[in-house]
């Protein structure tokens, strides 16, 4: 990778998004140790109703999308408190809108607009990302994906959820709909298509990411030129 020519000169705060199995953790850590900012990983396996809500989804999706929103709000705080306002940038591999996407799935009508006054009042006060950098791809890769990465909760996930899914993601980052989803300032989204990057063995893919980024804020003040 050719050396890169900027440096943050403020804390900057990233979501990394995308379906399941795009390889969101993957690219956080990788633009965390790039940008030296702290890698802020969701919650995933910790949640005692994901095993249960991948067997029977209607039955336990409420629970589990209370138990997601509950954790990642609190790991929000926690980083605005602890990093952020401390000067220390913030990659995360999620950004807090999935709770909407996933929700809107996976819960009947009368559950979701029950979650979305509940999302809403808890959502308001957060700080949201200067940039997401949403990540998609077919879904044969990402069926591929979630199949090489064998998690035991994934394993009867199925093709028509994962394009539900991709669908679900492709609309909320549309540019027509961010307003809906986003309080105050949108962040500037950074789409990638994942189907011909290798992040982990090809370092010019993490390096266009990085230029993606650079371009994103260069008309703030977030960037300065190293000597």
């Amino acid at each position: 990778m050719s050396e890169l020519t900027h440096s943050i000169n403020k804390q900057l705060f990233i979501s990394v998004e995308g379906p399941i199995g795009v390889g969101k953790t993957t690219l956080t850590k990788i633009l965390s140790k790039h940008l030296n900012a702290f890698s802020l990983r969701e919650i995933v396996e910790e949640n005692p109703y994901l095993k249960n809500f991948y067997e029977n989804i209607g039955e336990y999706a409420f629970q589990t999308e209370m138990f997601f929103l509950c954790n990642r709000i609190k790991q929000l705080e926690d980083v605005q408190v602890n990093k952020l306002d401390k000067g220390i940038s913030v990659v995360a591999d999620y950004n807090i809108v999935k709770n909407i996407i996933f929700a809107g799935l996976t819960l009947d009508l009368n559950q979701f607009q029950k979650y979305k006054q509940v999302y809403s009042i808890l959502v308001d006060s957060l700080i949201h990302p200067d940039i997401i950098i949403y990540l998609h791809g077919d879904v044969d890769f990402l069926m591929k994906r979630i199949e090489m990465r064998d998690r035991p909760f994934e394993r009867n996930m199925s093709r028509q959820y994962i394009e539900n899914l991709s669908n679900e993601y492709a609309h909320y980052f549309d540019p027509c709909s961010l307003k809906h989803y986003f309080t105050g300032k949108i962040p500037k989204i950074i789409p990638i298509n994942v189907n011909f990057r290798d992040f982990v063995n090809n370092p010019k893919d993490v390096e266009d990411v990085l230029q993606k980024v650079y371009k994103a804020i260069e008309d703030t003040d977030l960037l300065k030129e190293v000597q």
